[in-house]
């Protein structure tokens, strides 16, 4: 990975511990994390995970939007909770951009992955109820 510098948060107007996103697909938008070495750190299906990338990466050329509410907590606990998840695969329903913004913010997860955990759940007790 090459270097980057505090330079390139000024560059784009955000602070370590943002999260700043995207607009693809229309209306979708891809999110991620502001880092202080002026990096985004977001999980993608393109990128295979959770990785970490330029601004100007991240941006791919389109305009970032930026959302601060860090929910009183310092962005070094934030940064922190995002590099931990460095290198976790991409899961469409329960590994994406939005789970990992959520949780290095310590959101409540949202009523679709309350869902999706439940169904994993219970997919798992029934699998493994028929090995037995």
């Amino acid at each position: 990975m090459s270097r980057y510098t505090y330079s390139d948060l000024a560059d784009y107007d955000v602070q370590p511990g943002d999260v700043v996103s995207i607009r693809f697909s229309g209306v979708l938008r891809h999110y991620g994390v502001v880092t202080h070495r002026g990096t985004v750190i977001a999980s993608s299906r393109l990128r295979g995970g959770v990785t970490e990338t330029s601004l100007a990466a991240f941006a791919d050329g389109k305009s970032i939007r930026r959302h601060r509410d860090r929910n009183g907590q310092h962005p070094f606990e934030i940064e922190a909770r995002a590099r931990r998840a460095m290198g976790s695969p991409y899961r469409l329903s329960e590994s994406n951009c939005i789970d990992l913004t959520r949780h290095t913010h310590r959101r409540t997860p949202t009523p679709w992955q309350v869902g999706a955990a439940t169904l994993r759940t219970l997919g798992d007790m029934v699998w493994g109820a028929s090995k037995r």
